[in-house]
């Protein structure tokens, strides 16, 4: 028998076979923070120990070689690991009304990104991509899991549609940062129901579709209309409030989370500039909640003139206790310039002004809340970059400041890096200025000062050990300290 199979294995291997070569990149990093921050208050005192680790992969040529207009196929992925061992048992004790902190976890575990994705299929037309994604157009970033399905037509217009999961804080692998505002949603198995109502429940899939078309294949022209909806399924809480019984009221079943429609576009010329805006209309809110227009004009080769007209009115989940609250929009209006003084030096400004508006008077509103009217507060705004670069590093002071009747926000920061030994080491300053004036709060004005000392070392190609010093000083919160280490390295394969 033992002669058989070694018989029947030669056989195996004498048998040609089609052999495929995948292509393999991963990339990790690892980031280490430890820092302690004293409440204005004296009370609490946080202390973090945290340590941040990601993992990607990617992989080429899973349907085979690669060739020319052939249909491709590849996967990737990140994960991402968040843990603080500088956390007190307290802030995860429901029982300490004091210090808990519902959806606080030790060491929760992200999965960023993981989906196949196919293209060229169908003879060049049809994309398509399988898992956790992300999607980014006027309706901002935004992440799911499900099936995303892309047709480029011969006309210019490429047609998308996708169906899945809004990705949740709560739910197994995720987080909340891809929610609409306004709501704190996690996992509530270790709360009894009258504790923390404002914290919603989060165990049930959240559905989401939706569809985009944009322009493809004219050089001078991006456009995207792209429309999606997302349903809540989990039972909440009407009111974080008791009622007069001391009981709450609940309501569950399907409903609509956040519902938007957005479109963006821009038309550009390389000799003479370019026009650019987007619109977003909420449904919910039944109202357009943000729009922009900017132009840009290339007056030179090294001067560019532009402009911006900006409003945006906040809007939040339709679970959101703040849409029993009235919002109102800000505008902004900036110009801009940009000017390359020679090839290793160039400066960028902007001012303009900021207008909030407010719900009554806002001079009179304490003597006469009449909500009828309507008022509006101005604030000047002005930035400022110089930088200046050289073969093995370079330095850049950037400026800005923010004023009006209710106070001020101005400052600046100076960062140079330098690299030596032909990149071997390379090194960081960073120093910041920085003043606010709070007239409804005179108690909180302050100026505050802070410095940041790093080096690193990049033993081998792509891949880079670091260490930073922070220490952050003014006379509300005292003098701060963090250290961070940083480890990031790439392997091809």
């Amino acid at each position: 028998m033992r002669l058989w199979n070694i018989g029947v294995c030669f056989v195996l291997l004498g048998v040609p076979q089609t052999v495929h070569a995948y292509e393999a990149q991963v990339n990790a990093s690892v980031d280490a923070q430890f820092y302690t921050l004293r409440s204005p208050y004296g009370d609490p005192i946080v202390r973090r120990r945290r340590y941040t680790q990601t993992l990607g992969v990617t992989v080429y040529g899973l349907g085979g070689d690669v060739v020319s207009d052939a249909p491709r196929l590849s996967f990737r992925a990140r994960m991402r690991l968040d843990a603080d061992l500088g956390q007190e048992g307290r802030e995860r004790n429901p029982d300490d009304a004091a210090r808990y902190v519902p959806g606080l976890e030790q060491a929760p575990l992200d999965l960023m990104y993981a989906y196949l994705e196919g293209q060229d299929y169908f003879g060049g037309f049809v994309d398509f991509r399988v898992g956790r994604q992300y999607t980014s157009d006027a309706l901002g970033f935004w992440s799911f899991d499900g099936a995303l399905v892309g047709v480029t037509t011969p006309i210019f217009v490429r047609a998308e549609a996708f169906g899945g999961f809004e990705q949740r804080g709560g739910l197994p692998l995720s987080t909340p940062r891809w929610e609409a505002d306004g709501v704190y949603r996690g996992d509530r198995s270790d709360l009894e129901f009258n504790q923390w109502p404002s914290f919603l429940n989060q165990e049930r899939l959240a559905p989401a579709y939706g569809f985009a078309l944009e322009s493809a294949g004219v050089h001078w022209l991006a456009t995207r209309l792209a429309y999606r909806k997302v349903i809540s399924r989990d039972t909440v809480l009407v009111s974080p409030f008791a009622d007069a019984g001391g009981g709450f009221t609940t309501v569950s079943g399907a409903r609509v989370a956040s519902e938007r429609l957005g479109y963006a576009a821009r038309v550009n010329d390389s000799r003479v500039g370019g026009v650019s805006g987007h619109v977003m209309y909420d449904f919910y809110k039944q109202t357009v909640s943000e729009y922009l227009a900017a132009l840009d004009w290339y007056t030179t080769e090294d001067l560019t003139l532009g402009a911006q007209y900006e409003y945006y009115l906040p809007t939040y989940d339709a679970d959101s206790i703040w849409n029993w609250f009235s919002q109102q929009g800000m505008t902004t209006a900036l110009a801009r310039v940009a000017l390359d003084i020679t090839r290793n030096l160039d400066v960028t400004a902007s001012g303009g002004i900021r207008i909030f508006e407010t719900e009554g008077d806002a001079d009179n509103y304490a003597n006469d809340a009449d909500r009828t009217e309507s008022g509006k507060l101005a604030d000047g705004l002005f930035s400022a970059t110089a930088r200046y670069g050289w073969a093995s590093g370079g330095v850049s002071l950037r400026g800005m400041g923010e004023a009006g009747e209710r106070g001020h926000r101005t400052g600046a920061d100076l960062t140079t890096t330098q690299r030596f030994g032909g990149g071997f080491y390379d090194t960081l300053l960073i120093l910041s200025l920085y003043d606010w004036e709070d007239a409804l709060r005179p108690e909180r004005d302050a100026t505050s000062f802070s410095y940041v000392l790093g080096g690193g070392v990049n033993p081998f190609e792509q891949t880079r050990l670091g260490l930073e010093w922070e220490h952050d000083m003014n006379r509300l919160v005292g003098q701060r300290y963090r250290v961070l280490a940083t480890l990031d390295f790439t392997v091809l394969d």
